[in-house]
């Protein structure tokens, strides 16, 4: 029994965690930033191109991170609306992990690139494990 309270725990943490970082994320691409899905834009598209795909992208990680949230109080009634929001930002951080953390990627120090690249392949991860 107490396993089962301890991992519902841990979803609900790691649900609110998420979103959260979804929703400053999408806040972030709006302000000319955005976390590093939003960033990985650069290596692809530049000028006016990069900033309404940094929006529109924007848009869909916000949207995502709230649904996330909102699904902690009024359960999925939201259909699969917030699966494939996810699985847009899934697939856009797997390119990103791929450009930033192996191609361009500077391996000096070490230990601080095996901390970036831990960190990106835990959201996804997480992601992966809340879309249902």
């Amino acid at each position: 029994m107490a396993k089962k309270s301890s991992s519902s725990l841990g979803k609900l943490l790691v649900q609110i965690a998420l979103g959260a970082m979804l929703i400053v994320g999408g806040i972030f691409a709006f302000t000319g930033g955005g976390d590093f899905g939003a960033t990985a834009f650069s290596k692809v598209f530049s000028g006016q191109a990069l900033t309404i795909v940094k929006i529109i992208y924007g848009i869909i990680e916000l949207i995502a991170g709230v649904f996330l949230i909102l699904e902690l109080f009024i359960g999925d009634r939201v259909g699969k609306i917030d699966n494939i929001l996810n699985l847009i930002v899934i697939v856009i951080w797997i390119i990103a992990i791929i450009l930033y953390d192996f191609i361009k990627a500077d391996f000096n120090p070490f230990l601080g690139w095996l901390l970036n690249f831990a960190t990106h392949v835990f959201f996804v991860g997480a992601l992966l494990n809340l879309n249902d």
